[in-house]
């Protein structure tokens, strides 16, 4: 099984649209979820609370605004799930996507992170991996009109996947959260994304990973769906705290002499 970990923040609509695609083809013992509502102020919690048991969440919690990072950290260490999937809400998938996600793990043993292909509501990439290298990171495909879903089919070694959909084995995770030296500079860490108000902690953790040894594969076989940068918005809280999460990341790959642009 896979543990679906959701962040919301005001995304009550993009939130259900997520559940009803998820639930369009609801089968047993593929996922278990966990949702965190990041301090919304619309109705995402009332809505939430009232369809709990319709959509088998497993746990909700209501939390201030903590950052992405701090509420993916807390639902990933909820489960139990051999791999943990962090999601943005406006982000859409199937049952079947996430058991594709499965297959995909299980029939390749040497990949420890992925992410599946992402296009938004008009067929435009959003993702198709990120490759290239730590100081020049290139996002192939981005924004290519894909009406077909028919480019970036292939599966790649990449440096980082992108943190809309991000699919991490649960001992790497663990492993990289224990880590004696991360418990340095993030004292009592809980989870494996880097404590930054947003931006940079999905990086962070490919980085992190590639460096102790890990791979990160695209999986173009699985496509989902996502509404680019609906989940936080442009000029909002998370892009004006930018250049402290920049910092932050830049400051833990200087302390382990990681390779960042």
């Amino acid at each position: 099984m896979i543990d679906l970990c959701v962040i919301n923040y005001n995304t009550r609509p993009l939130l259900q649209r997520f559940l009803n695609h998820l639930h369009s083809d609801y089968q047993e013992d593929v996922w278990n979820l966990y949702i965190a509502d990041n301090g919304s102020s619309d109705d995402s919690r009332e809505w939430l609370s009232k369809n709990y048991s319709r959509y088998n969440i497993s746990n909700f919690i209501a939390n201030e605004n903590i950052g992405y990072s701090a509420a993916a950290n807390s639902l990933a260490a909820m489960g139990s799930s051999d791999v943990i999937a962090i999601l943005n809400a406006d982000v859409w998938m199937r049952t079947i996507d996430v058991s594709d996600m499965q297959d995909f793990f299980n029939d390749n043993m040497d990949v420890h992170i992925s992410g599946p292909k992402q296009r938004d509501e008009d067929g435009y990439i959003t993702h198709a991996g990120i490759v290239g290298s730590n100081i020049k990171p290139e996002m192939r495909g981005w924004k290519k009109h894909d009406p077909g879903d028919n480019m970036y089919r292939d599966v790649v070694d990449c440096v980082t996947v992108s943190g809309s959909a991000y699919f991490i084995r649960r001992n790497v995770w663990d492993s990289m959260t224990n880590n004696s030296e991360y418990q340095k500079i993030v004292p009592g860490a809980i989870g494996a994304f880097l404590p930054t108000p947003h931006y940079y902690e999905e990086t962070w953790c490919s980085y992190f990973a590639r460096h102790l040894g890990y791979n990160i594969r695209y999986n173009g076989n699985v496509s989902i769906g996502h509404s680019w940068h609906k989940s936080s918005p442009i000029g909002g809280h998370a892009d004006r705290n930018f250049p402290i999460s920049q910092k932050l990341f830049r400051d833990a790959c200087d302390y382990f002499n990681i390779e960042r642009d």
